[in-house]
């Protein structure tokens, strides 16, 4: 009997000791050091009158999540890039080699950003404390990634040239794609906007189906390519890229 209870003393206090109990909580910041917080109960006791999340912080690019979540993005991401590599070396030897250096320059685009396991849920404090629904409990260990108001926007994909861009209000998808050329293969008729917190949105951006589509500061405009220069097997290599934009950090 002692040693029975030894043994259940032992293992409460391993399941209730202060590893397995509390939330840890990792804020890395784009300029300055990273911070660690213990005990973090709640999503609402993170963002509500946190020291480490004070001051003007921008909620709509902030992110959160779990590093087994961020491995595994990544390695989407790298599984991404060589499926494109892949798509390119078929294309070079059908003899397609303007359709090929597009995809390689896709594949320069999307291995520079960085990508997380983003949960998608709301940070904006005001927002948590409006609706408690939004707030949840916080166990294990979890990373945030909090960045500063960008003043551009980003344009990539089978265009050129890619990058930044300043935001200009007012201004809608077809002012920013008129000043860039699209590349061998690139899709006509739609593009795509990923917000800073995440979400996709279809835009259609042909002479006969163009609407006003107005994008916000720390957005990517994603041109793909066309369903047509694509081989059977690569059908669905735009929805697998939109997928990995939507886990980007704003920049």
């Amino acid at each position: 009997m002692r040693k029975i209870n030894l043994l259940l003393s032992t293992l409460l206090g391993f399941l209730f000791s202060p590893v397995h109990a509390e939330s840890l909580v990792t804020v890395f910041y784009s300029d300055k050091p990273s911070v660690t917080l213990e005990n973090v109960p709640t999503l609402e006791s993170l963002v509500v009158n946190n020291p480490a999340l004070q001051g003007k912080i921008w909620w709509q690019g902030a992110a959160i999540a779990k590093p087994d979540a961020n491995r595994l993005q990544q390695q989407k991401q790298q599984q991404l890039l060589a499926r494109l590599t892949s798509l390119s070396t078929l294309l070079r030897q059908e003899g397609e080699s303007s359709l090929a250096a597009t995809v390689e320059n896709v594949h320069a685009q999307l291995a520079e950003l960085k990508v997380v396991g983003r949960l998608f849920v709301p940070l904006d404090p005001d927002m948590i404390q409006l609706d408690p629904v939004l707030d949840r409990r916080l166990l294990g260990e979890y990373q945030v990634y909090v960045t500063p108001e960008p003043s551009n926007v980003r344009l990539l994909g089978a265009l050129a040239p890619h990058g930044k861009r300043n935001f200009l209000p007012g201004k809608d998808v077809s002012y920013y794609l008129s000043e860039v050329q699209p590349l061998d293969g690139a899709e006509h008729d739609i593009a795509w906007i990923i917000t800073p917190q995440g979400e996709s949105q279809r835009v259609p951006i042909a002479y006969w189906n163009r609407l006003h589509n107005e994008m916000t500061p720390g957005s990517l405009l994603f041109l793909g390519f066309a369903a047509s220069a694509l081989p059977e097997d690569f059908k669905d290599i735009n929805e697998q890229i939109i997928s990995l934009l939507t886990h980007r950090i704003p920049d």
